[in-house]
């Protein structure tokens, strides 16, 4: 199998903004990986895969603020950061992609059963922007 250092990167062009919705994302997808809904976890079917999504989630989360410049390294400093339009060009595995793409359209589902419509919406396109980008790249969602 290989490495994930040594795995097939995809590039794409896309809104910081959007960037930021998926760091936050990430982040929820990664503290409920490693939380246990009642204690027996008996809430998600791939509890054995937790610790790797995890780990998976913060690679994710760790990419975006290396490649991203000028990432704030406080609150106030997200004010004025990013510009409208500010774009980035992101690069991850194919496994880190399809994570992400996975977690927006999963937080979406919450953020329906929520009546955050606006916020479903918003992640749902952005899954979408990104896995037809990926596509037009050779990308699949089982590419590694």
């Amino acid at each position: 199998m290989t490495a994930p250092s040594e795995a097939a990167r995809y590039s794409i062009q896309m809104l910081i903004s959007d960037w930021l919705l998926i760091d936050g994302t990430m982040d929820n997808h990664v503290w409920s990986a490693v939380e246990q809904p009642g204690g027996d976890g008996a809430a998600d079917p791939d509890i054995a895969r937790r610790p790797e999504v995890a780990r998976l989630g913060l690679s994710v989360r760790r990419a975006g603020w290396d490649q991203i410049a000028g990432w704030p390294h406080d609150l106030e400093g997200f004010t004025t950061w990013p510009a409208p339009g500010q774009t980035a060009r992101m690069s991850l595995s194919g496994a880190q992609w399809s994570l992400v793409v996975l977690a927006l359209r999963y937080w979406a589902d919450v953020d329906e059963r929520m009546s955050d419509v606006d916020g479903a919406a918003r992640s749902r396109g952005i899954a979408t922007s990104v896995e037809q980008r990926l596509v037009s790249l050779g990308w699949s969602p089982a590419t590694p």
